[in-house]
């Protein structure tokens, strides 16, 4: 029994008493409730888990008759144009390319749009042609040195302001849209719609269907109980599919299931892109040059407007010390109380080394605003192309540039 006591147990000596401390034999007690602690933590969390998906599977039970009477809408919409009983026009002296997606929020438009112009004006006369959405103005805007974000729209804006020797414009009207650029621009080529996947007044020469790899439309449900714009069975109406936002790392075998869930949708080749995101680019100018490697010592505040921030968020998580988020909703204009709470959330960083990263869509509405000056020499944005995975890339150059050829080179 004394042995066992010297063991397990540590003496000091106090005030001339011999009194028992800190001992080795409570360790495995101590440990023990750590662990009850923390499991009962995780198990708390699940249930929470399970709580919101029960209660999103009832409002999407709810919404159900709401979301089944909208899609009748959209089909009966759809079949009006494919009976031709609603006319659509098809240009056959000028190559068309609708770039758009079948659920609302971010699969990477914009970006593919930025991809597509890289590729084709090496060869071709190239315009682009948005809608502007949530602009300040109306009927159709040709971009120029004048523009700004509110007037155009920050995702044409975005594009004028990287590729400026492209003939930018936005209209609801696509189809009065198209004319005016023709009459501008004669020796026009190609022409790229933003978003027109769901403008069935234009039969595209060329249609690009966009689906986001985080969000599988096989799995989700028509607006408003879910994110779908129509029904998948009108994915096949596009020429070409590609997953976008897949992960570099995927595995033959991951793929090989998603390209199987998806033959029920597109029964034809799927293809797949990732994100490459480019090196850290000052917002204002004057600003030190900065890599990606370069803020990992630092606290980064991370600020998005867009659709889907998550991938994003992990990306900047993987290389920061810390991050601390603020997040809009998609195209959200920046107003003086936006900017004040900013300003707000970025002194409360204790740290001296820190930054403020955010996307390029979002760098372009930040960039009228009026934010100190302690504050702007910090703030970035980073980049980000399209990659296709593979040999993906060669497969779709060549579809579309002999697509190019057909209607291009025969008029």
């Amino acid at each position: 029994m004394r042995g066992f006591v010297r063991r397990n147990f540590k003496f000091r000596r106090t005030g001339g008493k011999l009194v028992c401390g800190y001992t080795y034999f409570l360790q495995p007690i101590l440990y023990l409730k750590k662990r009850i602690i923390f499991a009962a933590i995780l198990y708390a969390m699940n249930k929470c888990l399970q709580l919101i998906k029960c209660y999103i599977l009832m409002i999407r039970f709810l919404l159900f008759p709401f979301s089944f009477l909208f899609g009748i809408i959209t089909c009966l919409r759809n079949k009006l144009y494919d009976w031709k009983i609603i006319p659509s026009v098809r240009y056959d002296d000028i190559f068309v390319i609708s770039v758009g997606n079948i659920s609302v929020g971010g699969t990477g438009k914009t970006s593919f749009v930025e991809y597509l112009i890289r590729l084709l004006s090496q060869r071709y006369r190239v315009a682009v042609l948005s809608r502007g959405y949530m602009r300040t103005t109306k009927g159709f805007r040709l971009a120029d040195d004048n523009a700004t974000p509110e007037g155009l729209g920050d995702e044409p804006y975005q594009i004028k302001r990287k590729f400026p020797d492209i003939v930018v414009a936005v209209d609801t009207d696509r189809v009065r849209g198209i004319a005016e650029i023709r009459k501008k621009f004669p020796e026009m080529q190609v022409i790229l719609l933003d978003d027109a996947f769901q403008y069935r007044k234009i039969t595209p020469n060329l249609s690009i269907l966009l689906a986001d790899y985080n969000r599988p439309m096989y799995l989700d449900s028509m607006l408003p109980g879910g994110r779908l714009r129509e029904w998948t069975c009108f994915a096949k109406r596009a020429d070409i599919m590609v997953v976008s936002k897949s992960p570099a790392e995927m595995t033959p075998d991951e793929k090989q299931e998603i390209e199987r869930r998806y033959s029920r949708i597109f029964p034809h080749e799927l293809f797949f892109t990732t994100i490459d995101y480019g090196k850290p680019a000052a917002v204002f100018s004057g600003d030190k040059p900065l890599s990606i490697s370069g803020i990992k010592e630092c606290d980064v505040l991370l600020l998005t407007g867009i659709a889907n921030p998550k991938p994003f968020e992990t990306y900047i998580r993987r290389h920061a010390a810390s991050v601390q988020t603020v997040t809009f909703g998609d195209h959200h204009a920046f107003s003086e109380k936006d900017i004040t709470m900013i300003v707000e959330k970025w002194n409360k960083i204790p740290s001296y080394n820190k930054l403020l990263i955010t996307t390029e869509k979002d760098a372009v509405r930040l960039q009228p605003m009026k934010i100190p000056e302690i504050i702007s020499k910090h703030i970035y944005y980073i980049p980000i192309e399209v990659c296709f995975t593979g040999n993906n890339q060669d497969v779709f150059s060549e579809k579309l540039m002999f697509r190019a050829c057909q209607i291009i080179y025969t008029f």
